[in-house]
């Protein structure tokens, strides 16, 4: 995927394949057609244009083609915290978890699992450093 950002539209699209797949453009357009109330000719070209990007493929199935996601979410949410990170922050993750720690409260849970990443990738470097 490299870095490509997924827009707004995309990431509603995806996140249904994500969910489910593979959909058919009917299964699509009607899971969004009351939110976020798109017709079928949007759905439609949407996909269109996902399928051009790479960013989902179709197989040839029966009567309608099966649309499958063409990247993880995985992908897709590192290449847009990657975004945000360089755009944002200057590429400063400290930078960025400060603002995020001082604007929210966090929970013990929350606090421990960020302690739990932090030892972890401090016990990997140890690792590395051995070899």
């Amino acid at each position: 995927m490299g870095n490509r950002i997924l827009g707004q539209s995309e990431w509603i699209i995806m996140e249904k394949l994500w969910e489910q797949q593979p959909r058919t453009i009917m299964q699509l357009f009607h899971s969004l057609e009351e939110d976020p109330g798109w017709s079928k000719s949007t759905v439609s070209t949407l996909l269109g244009r996902m399928v051009e990007k790479g960013i989902l493929y179709y197989e040839d199935g029966g009567k309608a083609r099966q649309y499958y996601p063409g990247i993880r979410r995985e992908e897709a949410a590192l290449a847009e915290t990657e975004n945000l990170l360089s755009r944002v922050y200057k590429g400063s993750i400290g930078m960025m978890m400060s603002t995020l720690v001082k604007q929210r409260d966090l929970t013990k849970e929350e606090i421990r699992e960020l302690y739990d990443i932090l030892e972890g990738l401090e016990s990997r470097d140890g690792e590395r450093e051995k070899k």
